[in-house]
């Protein structure tokens, strides 16, 4: 009986809970980063990596929970990375020689964030501020690097990262397909639906499967977007 009634409820319940439920679309630019340690890291020393600029689409919802409290999960479709800095321990002035010249590591991911947002009502809309954890899946990347004889460049090449626990070969970079970490935002909604936000993304997770070095992705980033069916408002 008590099940049958808690049935009921859920059912009475759920079409003004969820006829709330705003539905947008978003989009972007982003600078991302890697930052790289562990020993080998301790070997090349600090500042290896500078940011690689890259973009983000997003389909996000917008659900109500109590008083301004919200709940924002959206997924994102991601492409971040690094920009490989000119190692200095590299000899590629060695005559005859070719060296192989990393210049950048790009990164696609498919993220699924889930924040908690609180909304202030400022002037024609809503200051929003919103914090919580995010899980990504590595979806394919490429390692890009150049190549050097006698100090001048021959070419250029590039090497598949494969997102995979186990197996792999010679001909790509291996590395964890999962990571988590912790997202940030800050923004303001218009009451005309459009909406502008700025978010930081901080890996907690080694994406790097090598024993010598440890990489977390992290990110800052700028988007403009549209939420329909306001009814929040």
């Amino acid at each position: 009986m008590k099940k049958a009634l808690l049935v009921c409820m859920l059912l009475y319940t759920a079409p003004g809970v969820f006829g709330q439920v705003s539905v947008g679309v978003r989009g972007g630019f982003n600078a991302s980063n890697i930052e790289f340690g562990g020993g080998a890291g301790e070997t090349i020393g600090t500042g290896y990596m500078k940011p690689l600029y890259g973009w983000h689409a997003d389909l996000m919802f917008n659900i109500p929970l109590v008083n301004r409290l919200y709940l924002q999960p959206y997924i994102r479709y991601i492409r971040k990375g690094a920009t490989i800095r000119d190692q200095p321990w590299l000899k590629p002035e060695i005559p005859g020689q070719s060296v192989s010249w990393g210049s950048s590591m790009e990164l696609d991911y498919l993220e699924l964030p889930f924040n908690v947002v609180y909304k202030l009502p400022v002037a024609r809309g809503y200051l929003v501020g919103g914090v919580g954890p995010y899980v990504g899946y590595g979806l394919k990347g490429n390692y890009n690097y150049r190549v050097l004889r006698d100090g001048e460049e021959i070419g250029r090449e590039a090497r598949k990262v494969r997102f995979s626990e186990s197996g792999g070969d010679a001909s790509t970079i291996r590395m964890h397909p999962w990571e988590v970490g912790a997202h940030l935002s800050i923004g303001y909604e218009f009451f005309s639906s459009f909406t502008i936000a700025a978010n930081c993304n901080i890996g907690l997770t080694d994406i790097d499967r090598g024993n010598e070095a440890r990489s977390r992705n992290q990110y800052l980033g700028l988007s403009l977007g549209f939420l329909f069916n306001r009814e929040d408002y």
